[in-house]
């Protein structure tokens, strides 16, 4: 009973930021799943392979990735 209070308790006093890294990664969730049904206009627009497409699409969850961990870090310290 009392583990439950407390993780409530936690919970309570940080919903503000809780509801905010949510929103974040609820945001960048749509940023990607929107770019992904436009891959087929992409190919056509760029004359790209899916292959090229691909590329850009990983790249850019690559820098995502390392600039979110080496923001965690500094933001550690």
């Amino acid at each position: 009973m009392f583990l439950r209070e407390r993780i409530q308790t936690l919970f309570k006093r940080n919903l503000h930021h809780t509801c905010t890294y949510w929103s974040v990664i609820f945001s960048f969730g749509l940023c990607i799943a929107f770019l992904g049904h436009t891959i087929l206009y992409l190919l056509c627009q760029t004359q790209s392979t899916l292959s090229q497409i691909t590329l850009v699409f990983f790249s850019q969850q690559f820098c995502l990735l390392i600039g979110s961990s080496i923001g965690g870090v500094f933001k550690k310290t």
